[in-house]
């Protein structure tokens, strides 16, 4: 094995949330297995862990759309003998705008990066886990998840089938010792486009605001506390407890007034996008 330690893999680790949880996890004296896009962002994460802290780093540069990323990934790990005990599932797209006007291809894009990289990298590397459990998997989902909203109908529905996913899994791996979490946060400044988003929704946004530090140690404190759905913040958990007692035809009127600023939004095309974090 690469340390004496098994490793913790975060996806989308170069920089918003997935940097914060590398950080984190580095402080704890967790070994490292992160996970990006191939461009300095990555090398200067990995290069800053490795300066401050005594944990090793290992990092892999590859965009996780690309067919058999995830098989990739694993066969690296594989080749180098780094056992996964901590799995964090952070790498994520969104958009918002008319689903008609939508870009078919960043469709795609954003379901294989939210959901399939996600099945399969928790698939390729179960063994691994149940081999060294107690052992952890926490998937990023969003506080939108519970909340289908309008004009953000592909992203919400990505991030409803990872909660729905988590849980479930959470039941099955449950008895071999390994502890599955989803995390639903609220808005989360991580980049320039999430910044634009949450100006455009004013005051309500800022309401629900965290900073991408926050995210992930809330969400490190309840993966090792054994919460299986882990909400950042008192005001995401209150709406979204609210929201449930509401019709739904009541509830989806309340959610398109919030959210018809996004009607306007002009379409992103796949071309002049990257992976981000997005919650």
């Amino acid at each position: 094995m690469e340390g004496s330690k098994p490793y913790t893999l975060i996806t989308g680790a170069s920089h918003g949330i997935g940097k914060a949880f590398a950080n984190l996890f580095a402080e704890r004296g967790h070994n490292l297995f992160l996970i990006a896009l191939p461009d300095k962002l990555l090398e200067e994460t990995s290069d800053y862990i490795k300066d401050n802290y005594k944990v090793e780093v290992i990092s892999f540069g590859i965009d996780l759309t690309t067919e058999n990323a995830a098989r990739a990934i694993h066969d690296y790990a594989e080749q180098r003998d780094i056992k996964i005990n901590i799995l964090i599932n952070n790498a994520g797209l969104g958009s918002g705008g008319l689903f008609e006007h939508s870009d078919m291809d960043l469709n795609r894009y954003i379901l294989r990066l939210n959901n399939q990289v996600m099945v399969e990298l928790i698939r390729l590397f179960v063994k691994d886990l149940i081999e060294l459990s107690p052992s952890y998997i926490l998937n990023m989902s969003s506080m939108e998840a519970t909340l289908p909203l309008p004009y953000k109908s592909v992203y919400t529905a990505t991030k409803n089938f990872i909660y729905s996913f988590s849980l479930a899994l959470s039941e099955e791996l449950k008895p071999r010792r390994v502890h599955v979490a989803v995390v639903c946060p609220g808005a989360v400044l991580t980049n320039e486009d999430g910044l634009k988003r949450i100006q455009s929704m004013g005051w309500r946004a800022k309401l629900l605001l965290k900073m991408p530090e926050d995210v992930a140690k809330i969400a490190i404190k309840g993966l090792f506390n054994g919460k299986r759905v882990i909400i950042p913040g008192f005001i995401p958990l209150f709406i979204i407890r609210v929201m449930h007692f509401f019709p739904v035809r009541l509830k989806m009127k309340i959610l398109e007034k919030i959210f018809r600023n996004y009607k306007d939004h002009q379409p992103i095309r796949l071309e002049n996008t990257r992976m981000k974090e997005f919650s």
